[in-house]
């Protein structure tokens, strides 16, 4: 009798601890979206979380790990290459669009550990994958632009693409310039018109 209690009460901590981690990470989300220019501070989240600070630590190990976390937890639909199955590459608009709703949601989060990267083998892991996600889809929705280049040009272009719908370029529409989603997106879509326009 006694075991069943305890097999019980040890199945609901379990489950109670799991929604207070989920909890944990939605207010890490949402206090870097709406604070980006301010300090991450342990002490917001869990006043947020309704939580304590020790509660974040044991279930984290630091800023860092909740940091990593969050950032886990938030970008799988950024590495789905599904959102991109039906987008035509003459539609820039639909493209940039899709890719600029991906960064307003975590683009402060990644930007944040970008910064620290240089501190955290955590940071670095979970950024690389996604350097190796932006890499693919210019790859693939350009490919067909660059290869049309001569080869000596192809790497120029490459890379030129690669960069023109880097993060960086959404946080200087979005973030130090503060256009509208509308106008960043219309912005990126004239430079990489510029970029992979034929020449006569």
């Amino acid at each position: 009798m006694n075991t069943k209690t305890r097999k019980y009460d040890s199945s609901k901590r379990k489950a109670q601890a799991e929604a207070s981690r989920e909890k944990i990470l939605k207010c890490a989300a949402k206090l870097l979206a709406e604070n980006h220019k301010d300090e991450f501070r342990l002490e917001d989240v869990a006043r947020l979380a309704e939580v304590s600070v020790q509660t974040i630590l044991r279930a984290f190990g630091s800023k860092d790990g909740l940091l990593v976390k969050t950032l886990e937890h938030e970008a799988p639909a950024a590495l789905d290459f599904s959102i991109y199955s039906n987008i035509k590459i003459e539609d820039l608009d639909q493209l940039v669009t899709t890719l600029f709703k991906i960064y307003d949601k975590i683009g402060d989060l990644v930007i944040h550990a970008l910064a620290h990267e240089h501190r955290s083998p955590e940071f670095q892991k979970s950024l690389d994958v996604g350097r190796d996600f932006h890499k693919a889809l210019v790859s693939d929705a350009f490919g067909i632009h660059i290869h049309r280049r001569p080869p000596s040009e192809r790497s120029f272009l490459f890379h030129a693409l690669l960069t023109a719908t880097d993060i960086y370029i959404w946080k200087i529409l979005r973030r130090d310039e503060v256009l509208s989603f509308d106008e960043a997106v219309a912005t990126v879509v004239l430079n990489l018109k510029s970029l992979i326009q034929e020449k006569e």
